[in-house]
């Protein structure tokens, strides 16, 4: 069955249907149109979009559907409060709100981290090198560098896994389900973030880290103060390289390891309370009407709070 065809059923089935609410995710390349977005809204009360991926405005701009659902949505969610949110707004949304990445809740973090006192490294780093032929994502170079930096610095106390990646503290491919195992291989897990001036942004590199139980060493973005109260113990934030290898070597230096344990415990405890996707999936829907009790959606919440209040 070709894309159109699919696209009339499912304008077909809302019609028919007339749901409550439409929400639509992350439609670059499927070739829906703005008539059928229209017919989409005009068979719901409320057509909600979220858009988890970066767009800058010209290297790496917002597919042609994602403006289209922009202009035609109630409400439009985004993962940053800058470009992510203007591109929107150039595109004509009328409502765009910002929801910040989240970490995976059925393949991350399911349990309470393991108080391990072995780590194979100090500093682990999950991420593939980005480095295209023309123009790429913004700050990739950035990126590199901070490879380069944190392997001279560190030696083989850092461990970097992903694709492209060569020298002494290359580790190789790891599955993205698999890389609880990776990140908790070392005491802090590291990132440098794409699109790094970006305000409230961070990818789900960071909500993912936190959830395994990692203390988790990241670029400082705009608003992070807003976002993170309290984080300190267990995030490590900078705008520059070395201040952030600075913070990270000062870590690992003064904190011994039944305190890095009880940090850990902490990080996977904030991801659980602020960025689990189930949460996010109540938020949207109750922006678009919905009305979920979020205290009562989930049969093992009040499990899972028994299990944070005994730690």
């Amino acid at each position: 069955m070709d894309g159109a065809l699919q696209r009339r059923k499912l304008v077909q089935l809302a019609a028919d249907y007339r749901p409550d609410i439409i929400l639509m995710q992350h439609l670059g390349g499927t070739g829906i149109v703005r008539d059928e977005l229209k017919e989409l809204k005009d068979s719901c009360d409320a057509l909600i979009y979220h858009e988890a991926d970066p767009y800058s405005r010209l290297v790496h701009g917002l597919p042609r559907e994602a403006r289209e659902a922009g202009a035609v949505a109630d409400v439009v969610f985004t993962v940053g409060t800058g470009t992510f949110a203007r591109n929107f707004e150039r595109a004509g949304a009328s409502d765009v709100q910002w929801e910040p990445s989240i970490f995976d809740s059925e393949r991350f973090g399911r349990e309470r981290p393991l108080a391990n006192h072995h780590r194979d490294f100090d500093i682990v780093m999950v991420a593939n090198r980005n480095r295209p032929r023309l123009r790429g994502l913004p700050n990739w170079r950035d990126r590199i560098r901070f490879v380069n930096y944190m392997e001279t610095r560190f030696g083989s106390r850092f461990a970097i896994f992903g694709r492209g990646w060569t020298g002494p503290s290359a580790q190789g491919t790891v599955a993205y389900s698999d890389q609880s195992s990776a990140i908790r291989s070392g005491w802090v897990s590291a990132n440098w973030d794409h699109f790094a001036l970006e305000p409230k942004y961070f990818s789900d590199r960071l909500p993912t880290s936190l959830a395994t139980g990692s203390v988790h060493a990241t670029t400082a973005h705009p608003g992070f103060d807003q976002i993170f109260p309290g984080a300190e113990p267990f995030l490590l934030m900078s705008k520059s390289m070395v201040a952030l290898g600075d913070r990270i070597e000062q870590y690992l230096t003064n904190v011994d390891a039944d305190e890095r344990i009880e940090r850990e415990a902490a990080a996977w405890e904030f991801a659980h309370r602020h960025f689990r996707q189930d949460d996010q999936l109540v938020r949207m829907l109750n922006r678009g009407g919905a009305g979920i009790d979020q205290s009562s959606y989930e049969p093992l919440r009040e499990l899972r709070v028994d299990a944070l209040d005994e730690m």
